[in-house]
């Protein structure tokens, strides 16, 4: 029989692949609800005692079980599976250095979560996403809107906001990157 572990799981998608079979998560719910031998978790796991001896190990060396006293669901492991958390991406590609300190407020896992509401923070945003559309081409607004979908969930806001401040030409439904948006919005308003 597997022996008591002090090593907790430190990484999420290693609890989730101890888990993720299915005699293993029968066992390890047992234990969890209450089994404290090997015999009594076979049995509230409806799986044979061979099944919970090859299981168990795994799950004391991952730390989710420890073997005191009986059998119990090691919490230590499970909260330090729970405190992990995968790292952001924070930066969008293409993006320059200027670009990248603001992005990085507003951008997790390479979208856009918000748009600012500080007027410059949003500029050097909609510059970024200026940078997006090819120069000297007509976009139908269906193109624009994919291609703003795949940057933030409020296309239609963000649309808005590029035709407002120049950086997107609209004419007769048909969209093209402006040359220049440094003179500021077209319509009024700050």
């Amino acid at each position: 029989m597997a022996q008591a572990s002090s090593t907790p799981i430190t990484r999420s998608p290693t609890l989730v692949g101890l888990l993720a079979d299915e005699q293993r998560l029968r066992v390890f719910a047992a234990i969890a609800l209450g089994a404290r031998t090997v015999e009594g978790a076979a049995e509230a796991a409806g799986v044979d005692v061979a099944a919970v001896q090859t299981a168990l190990p795994r799950l004391v060396s991952a730390g989710l079980v420890e073997q005191r006293d009986g059998l119990h669901v090691s919490l230590v492991g499970l909260r330090a599976a729970a405190r992990e958390r995968p790292a952001r991406q924070r930066e969008l590609p293409d993006a320059t250095d200027e670009h990248q300190r603001v992005l990085r407020n507003f951008v997790e896992d390479g979208r856009l979560t918000r748009l600012p509401a500080r007027r410059g923070q949003r500029r050097v945003i909609l510059e970024y996403v200026r940078g997006r559309f090819e120069p000297d081409r007509d976009y139908a607004e269906a193109e624009v809107n994919e291609l703003l979908k795949l940057l933030h969930d409020d296309h239609v806001a963000l649309r808005r906001y590029l035709v407002d401040e120049g950086f997107l030409d609209r004419k007769a439904g048909v969209y093209r990157r402006a040359e220049s948006a440094s003179a500021g919005p077209q319509k009024g308003g700050s």
